[in-house]
């Protein structure tokens, strides 16, 4: 999709190379080593950019590594729950775990070790004072689907596999992990409604390009990405996919960034997390 309006406004194809594998640092580590004239690019996310590098040894820095062309969109996560655990809000969420008796008791799952949604769980067991048995799955769909079956009991997933689910009433929505309200479920709690006010959580996308990029082709990218998210059909495209388009600047985008590397690092450090 931003490839097939950035084109235009740059006078050239723009062409998608998925370089899928080991949560997307293949391809991140692919455009760092790239020569920084403004032919490659990276799709770069929460996992790829900010994560990866507090549990893979990658061969590049998610701030020294990169020039920020902008922020692309965001996609907030839902915590769902299996109706069998009859907890329809937060508050009946942690009154129930601090029933159990045993982590195995009480479960999530995640598409895999060291993603914004394993580490999702790993900041509501701090939150609810309990252990929590953490069971990865190949996929998003097959984490949220999981918890469908009541192979688990609870999953943060990506808002359109959720909203699905709870339309058909096979999960809970608990509460969304983004600052406002997503307009695709929009009577689901913020975490800051719920009582959790450092909650917020995005599976968030972004444009990068090599370090050291040059100012003028800086900028050249970053406006030809302002006007793409610019246009409302891309918006009404973000939408259908539970995302958000977040238009900003390069330099608001590198302070988020190394923010966020922050962050992830200090829960991955607190918690002694790594990839098995």
């Amino acid at each position: 999709m931003l490839a097939n309006e950035m084109g235009p406004l740059l006078g050239q194809s723009v062409i998608v190379d998925n370089k899928a594998g080991a949560t997307g640092t293949i391809g991140a580590m692919a455009v760092a080593s790239s020569p920084a004239d403004g032919y490659t690019l990276l799709m770069g996310t929460v996992s790829n950019v900010a994560l990866a590098p507090s549990f893979y040894p990658v061969k590049y820095d998610p701030v020294s590594s990169f020039t920020p062309i902008g922020m692309v969109a965001s996609v907030p996560l839902v915590l769902v729950t299996t109706p069998s655990l009859q907890a329809t809000s937060y508050a009946q969420l942690q009154a129930t775990a601090k029933l159990m008796a045993s982590p195995a008791q009480l479960s999530y799952s995640s598409p895999g070790v060291g993603g914004p949604q394993h580490l999702a769980g790993v900041l509501l067991q701090r939150q609810l004072g309990v252990a929590l048995l953490h069971v990865p799955y190949k996929s998003g769909g097959a984490a949220t689907t999981a918890v469908a079956a009541g192979e688990v009991q609870m999953a943060f997933a990506g808002i359109p596999a959720a909203a699905g689910l709870a339309q058909a009433k096979k999960v809970v929505p608990v509460l969304v992990t983004s600052r406002k309200r997503s307009s695709t479920m929009p009577d689901v709690a913020t975490a800051v409604e719920a009582g959790l006010p450092d909650f917020e959580i995005d599976n968030w996308h972004a444009l990068f390009a090599p370090a050291n990029l040059p100012p003028a082709t800086r900028a050249t990218l970053e406006a030809a990405l302002q006007k793409v998210l610019a246009l409302q059909t891309v918006k009404d495209q973000f939408q259908k996919l539970g995302a958000e388009a977040t238009p900003g600047t390069g330099t608001q985008l590198e302070t988020f960034v190394a923010s966020e590397a922050r962050r992830w690092a200090q829960v991955v450090s607190d918690n002694k997390l790594k990839v098995e």
